[in-house]
C-alpha cells in the first residue's frame, strides 16, 4: 500500500514539474522579441527593400512572427528566387535569400533582364548595373511580361548558349553583345569587340563555343578582330571565317 502511494506521489510530482517546466518554458517563449533582423545572400537587391517586405516591427515578439507568411512576401520581389526564414534564438531573425541573375536584356519597347529560366525581370531595380549581351529578334507572339518564364524554343537557345559562354569562361561570355534570333532560322551571334557576326546555327553550345574560345584566342587576337568579315561555327570540329581582304575563307581544324 505505501509502495503505491509512493509511486502515485512520484508520477504526480513528475507530472506537476513537466507542467511547471513547460509553463516556465512557455513564458521565456512569450517574453522573447525581435532584436535584429539579418539578410543574407543578397547582392542585387539592397538589404532595405528586403527589410521592408518582411513587415517585422521593432520589438516584435519572435513566436508572435509567422515565418511562411514573411517567407511568401520576401519571395514576392521578382529578383528573388528562394527564400529561408529562420528564427535564431534568443533574438534573432535569420532570413537567407537565393536571387535572380540576369544573363541577358531584351528589348521589345522597354528593355528587361532575363534569368537562366527565362524569367522575365524589370529593368531597373537597385543601383547595380548589369553589362548584358541583348536577345534580339525576339518573336512577335512572345509576351514579355515581368514576372513571366518566356519558354520558347529560340529564346531558351539564346538563354542556353549564354549559359554555356559563362561556363566557359567570363571572357567569352563579354565577347557576346547580341544574341540575334531568326524566326527559327540558324541564330547569329554578334561580338562585342567589332560587331562581328558568328553563324551559330543550333545546338551543341559547348563544344562550339570551346572552339570559338580558341579560334578567337589563337587566330582572331593576332590578326585583329578588324580583319574578319564573319565566322563560322555551324560545322562540327571547325571553325570557318571569312577575312575581310581575302575572297577565300580559312578554316581552324582541330588540333590532333
Amino acid at each position: 500500500m505505501k509502495t503505491t502511494k509512493k509511486l502515485t506521489f512520484g508520477f504526480v510530482s513528475l507530472i506537476l514539474l513537466g507542467g511547471l517546466l513547460v509553463a516556465g518554458a512557455n513564458f521565456w517563449k512569450s517574453s522573447l522579441t525581435v532584436h535584429r533582423v539579418l539578410v543574407q545572400g543578397n547582392s542585387v537587391v539592397q538589404t532595405n527593400e528586403i527589410l521592408q517586405l518582411t513587415h517585422i516591427g521593432d520589438r516584435t515578439r519572435m513566436y508572435d512572427l509567422d515565418l511562411m507568411k514573411i517567407q511568401k512576401d520576401v519571395i514576392s520581389h521578382y529578383f528573388i528566387k528562394e527564400v529561408v526564414v529562420e528564427r535564431d534564438l534568443p533574438s534573432t531573425i535569420r532570413i537567407t535569400v537565393t536571387e535572380r541573375t540576369p544573363v541577358a536584356m531584351i528589348n521589345t519597347g522597354e528593355l528587361r533582364y532575363l534569368d537562366p529560366e527565362g524569367v522575365v525581370l524589370p529593368h531597373s531595380v537597385s543601383g547595380e548595373l548589369f553589362d548584358l549581351p541583348l536577345i534580339g529578334g525576339i518573336p512577335d507572339d512572345v509576351s514579355p511580361k515581368v514576372g513571366s518564364t518566356l519558354l520558347h524554343s529560340d529564346v531558351q537557345e539564346a538563354l542556353a548558349i549564354l549559359s554555356a559562354a559563362r561556363q566557359v569562361n567570363k571572357e567569352m561570355f563579354h565577347l557576346i553583345s547580341e544574341v540575334r534570333l531568326r524566326s527559327g532560322g540558324d541564330i547569329v551571334l554578334y561580338t562585342a569587340e567589332g560587331s562581328i557576326p558568328i553563324l551559330y546555327g543550333h545546338g551543341h553550345a559547348p563544344s562550339k563555343l570551346v572552339r570559338l574560345e580558341a579560334f578567337w584566342n589563337e587566330i582572331v587576337r593576332e590578326r585583329g578582330s578588324h580583319s574578319v568579315q564573319y565566322i563560322d561555327i555551324r560545322f562540327d570540329d571547325q571553325v570557318v571565317v571569312r577575312w575581310k581582304e581575302q575572297l577565300g575563307k580559312s578554316k581552324l581544324q582541330p588540333r590532333s
